[in-house]
This record gives C-alpha cells, structure tokens and sequence, in this order.
C-alpha cells in the first residue's frame, strides 16, 4: 500500500497541464528550486535519525577515480598533489567531471527531451544565464538528511533461487521485482524517504582488469543493470513518497538509455504521451524534470549491503550534502550511512 502522502495521486499527472508528461510543477510553489526535497521537514528528519541505534557508520562514496575509464565520453579523475616548499605545505588539485564517478543528478542535468525543459520549467537559457535549480540549493538546505531503504538485487535473486545477473549487461528491474523486494523486508515505505538500490555494478566492476575496463568506457552505447523505464516504476517511485533513489550503477535506469523500450509499442504502448517520452532516459526525465526526485549514480553499496545483511537491517539514516557549487549540475554525494 502506498504511504501517508501529500502528494497528488499519480493519475493526475502532470500538474502543469501545459507542461510535458508527469509533471509536478507547481507542487511546492511556483518559483521552487528543492522539488521533493521540501519533504525533509525537521519532523521527518526527526524521526528518520530515530534509525541511529548502533553509531556504525558506512560511506557511500566510491573512490573518485573509479570507474577508470568512465562511460558516455566523459574524462576521468585527475589529481596532483602541490608541494609548496621549501615550507611543510601541500596542497592539492582536483579535475573532475561531475558525473564520472559516486554523484547526485542535480536537476540541471537532465530536462524532458522533447519539450527541452527543466524542473519548473526552466529552458536552457535560464540555465546558462544564471544559477537557477543549482545543486548548491541543495547543499544550502542540508542536504539529503533522511532514513534509507536498502533494496539488494543479487542477495534477493539469490534467496529467491533465480538466476544471477551480471551488473554489465543491459537487463532491467521491474516494478513487480522492485515491489517483491520490498514487500520481502518488511519495510513500509514513509513519505520522505530514500532508495538506495544495490544491483552488484561496482562488485562486477572491480573484478575486471585494466584493458576490461577500457573496453566497458569504450562501449557504445555502455549496457548496464537497472530499473526499467517504464509507467510502473515511475508510479510505483511516486507513491512510495521516496524524495531521491540512488544505485550503484552508472545509470539509474537500464542502459542503454534509448532503444526499442523507449519507441512506440514499446513499454510504453497505447500512451497518448508516447512521443513526448521517446529521446530516453525516461525515469530521468520525469524524476528529475518532472518532480524534483534526485537521482545518485555509482555509490559504493558493497559495505553497505554486507552489513545491513549481518544486522538483518534494512533501513538506515543516511547524511549526504553536496557540494555547494552555485549553477552546480551534479556532484559527489559525500553521504555516509549509519546504523
């Protein structure tokens, strides 16, 4: 059953009804740069930190020089260390491409393909003209500050007896399966909430060697494990009241981002919205476009997964503020779990 929530039922999307598919602008106020995240009120954090029984803390973060040879033609991590002798002094330099490795998705980053807007609706040039929906709003309101439902997709094939799925391959995660696997925890979803999805990516990914990397970031277009784009998830996301969802993967969503799901008689079929979906990245665009769910790739749930395992835990309080960067896209999450 869906939660206690505030938000409208998902068959009255969009709210804008002159705005593209599923959208939710106006929700929170006409000129709103927070989207969902204006669902972490004090009492919500409150009673989320209530999840704090045991102190364990547990970073979320991969190292930001992984994957080595990042995907979709995007540079890797470069670092140098500045000495500034003759004193006992170093300083350091960073070069990153905000999406190569652990990040949030801002909502600068992915607007509706075809009616080329942002969350709000904001155009590209609102965009490159100021710092409007940057992630430093995020950063300036706290951060992501709430409980986490830890969902595990290879520990859950595994008790369920079904076949293993390599994280590299372009296979998908229902709803039905995302709905299996939490009804199996026990854990009713909260308005406010996170999702943090193991699909094993950065398991799979640090069992490959150098040129095995290579070949992976060379690929075009990459494939990877994760949740389907289809109406179901989307729905199914909404009504759970989750404010952000996160994976372990390069993309929350299966990739590749376009290809026959995304067309006509596709996952989409008998839709009257379906060609102002096609372009891809569909959860993309109505979680971040459409709602304000912030979306984080590549986090590091190894640890994370192993631990909740042992303490037969399946939530946790998560802290994670980005850096404030004003106009910022996107950005390593710097969260950390705690038991």
């Amino acid at each position: 059953m869906p939660p206690n929530t505030t938000r409208p039922p998902f068959s009255s999307l969009p709210l804008d009804k002159s705005g593209p598919a599923g959208n939710a602008w106006g929700l929170y106020g006409p000129a709103d740069e927070l989207g969902a995240l204006n669902l972490l009120t004090p009492a919500v954090v409150k009673q989320a930190a209530q999840e704090i029984q045991l102190g364990e803390r547990v970073s979320l973060d991969w190292y930001l020089n992984l994957p080595t040879y990042p995907s979709f033609n995007r540079p890797g991590f470069k670092w140098r260390l500045h000495s500034k002798a003759p004193r006992t002094v170093n300083d350091d330099f960073i070069d990153i491409n905000t999406q190569s490795s652990s990040q949030w998705d801002g909502f600068r980053h992915y607007g509706y393909q075809q009616a080329k807007q942002f969350y709000g609706g904001r155009s590209q040039a609102e965009i490159e003209k100021g710092d409007v929906i940057g992630i430093d709003r995020v950063a300036h309101s706290g951060g992501i500050t709430t409980r986490a439902i830890i969902l595990d997709y290879p520990r859950y094939l595994e008790r369920m007896g079904k076949e293993s799925v390599n994280a590299l391959q372009a296979k998908s995660i229902s709803a039905e399966g995302l709905k299996d696997m939490l009804r199996e925890t026990g854990v009713e979803t909260r308005e406010g909430d996170l999702l943090l999805l193991r699909t094993g990516f950065t398991r799979d990914y640090e069992a490959l060697g150098d040129a095995e990397r290579r070949a992976v970031g060379e690929k075009t277009p990459p494939t990877y494990l994760g949740v389907e784009s289809s109406k179901d998830v989307l729905q199914w996301i909404w009504e759970s009241g989750f404010v952000a969802v996160a994976g372990d993967a390069p993309s929350f969503e299966m990739s590749p981002l376009v290809g026959a799901h995304n067309e006509p008689g596709g996952i989409w079929k008998g839709e009257s919205w379906e060609q102002e979906m096609q372009g891809g990245g569909l959860v993309h665009q109505w979680c971040l476009a459409g709602w304000g769910v912030m979306i984080g790739e590549m986090f590091d749930l190894e640890r994370l997964c192993e631990r909740a395992e042992q303490l037969g835990r399946h939530t946790c309080f998560v802290s994670s503020v980005p850096l404030k960067v004003p106009g910022g896209v996107a950005s390593p999450p710097n969260a950390v779990a705690i038991f």
